[in-house]
């Protein structure tokens, strides 16, 4: 009877884990994650974030660090702490204790990041911008499931 107990129990775990793994976030939830990629440059450089009229060249943190565009770091940390604050909320509601926690590591990057760019600290802005690509790794590869299709 135990065993027959224990077996159901983990099938019911599986289970449970699967369709947990499985869920697609909400369109709102990868509408973040986009706008945070391009913050971070997912791309390394390769792909422009800045397009239409008057587009003048890439948007990216790694361009605004380049080009001492202190401005558009704050804008960056700005939105960066925007969405993950949202983010935050999303995990918050599935009780994902450890992407709470980048979730907020995240925000405290975006807040040092943002007051880095004001006094216009160049090595605080790369301890700061470091933080907040950091959280992002660790986070995406613990939850998020790699797919090689994804655009």
């Amino acid at each position: 009877m135990n065993r027959r107990f224990g077996l159901l129990l983990l099938v019911a775990s599986l289970g449970f884990a699967t369709t947990v793994l499985a869920e697609k976030p909400p369109k709102d939830f990868q509408d973040l994650m986009k706008s945070n990629g391009g913050i971070i440059d997912i791309s390394l450089g390769t792909v422009r974030t800045s397009t239409g009229p008057g587009a003048t060249g890439p948007t990216s943190l790694r361009a605004h660090i380049r080009d001492k565009n202190y401005d558009g770091l704050v804008a960056d940390a700005t939105t960066l702490r925007s969405n993950f604050t949202k983010i935050e909320a999303f995990w918050t509601q599935r009780k994902v204790a450890d992407a709470i926690e980048w979730s907020k590591a995240a925000i405290k990057a975006a807040n040092e990041l943002e007051a880095a760019a004001k006094a216009r600290d160049d090595a605080a802005i790369g301890v700061a911008a470091n933080a907040v690509a950091t959280t992002c790794r660790e986070c995406h590869l613990k939850h998020r499931v790699v797919n090689l299709a994804d655009g």
